[in-house]
């Protein structure tokens, strides 16, 4: 069913009994999965870094939704693949800054984390698009680490 703000994708079930599935206006594919659903869920992560990593580069987005043809559909259906609308994961805007400052500051996670004086799997966590989990206390530590610092707007 064709949602608002979803692209169409193809998911199938390959010879193994495994799932897999791809978009159609972003390069975007996953494969290896137990079923439709996580095919679902890992085609909305994989949508979502793909719309960031366009609008990061500066290029157009493809707007969501585009309707295939009946006989494009039938088409593929026939073929074993199954249409379904996947709207992108939710990510979070402040691992993104982080992972901007991360890069900005020439140091590696590993070295953040150190001077953190927690984990590097911890550090990961922080720059995981999907994490939203950020404590105040913890995006300090991270600026200072960085050399930066924390500045908290909102907008209304």
């Amino acid at each position: 069913m064709r949602r608002e703000g979803a692209y169409p994708c193809f998911l199938e079930r390959d010879g193994t009994g495994r799932w897999a599935g791809f978009a159609l206006d972003l390069p975007v594919a996953v494969w290896g999965k137990v079923s439709p659903e996580e095919v679902e869920r890992s085609l909305a992560r994989g949508l979502a870094l793909a719309l960031v990593e366009l609008k990061e580069e500066g290029r157009a987005l493809p707007p969501p939704g585009r309707a295939l043809r009946p006989e494009e559909e039938a088409e593929r259906e026939r073929e074993g693949y199954f249409l379904s609308y996947v709207t992108p994961a939710p990510v979070n805007p402040v691992s993104l800054e982080l992972r901007r400052s991360l890069k900005a500051s020439g140091l590696t996670a590993r070295e953040v984390a150190r001077r953190m004086g927690t984990t590097p799997s911890a550090v990961s966590r922080l720059l995981d698009p999907f994490y939203f989990g950020h404590s105040l206390d913890t995006l300090r530590r991270f600026a200072e680490a960085v050399g930066g610092e924390v500045e908290v707007r909102v907008r209304v």
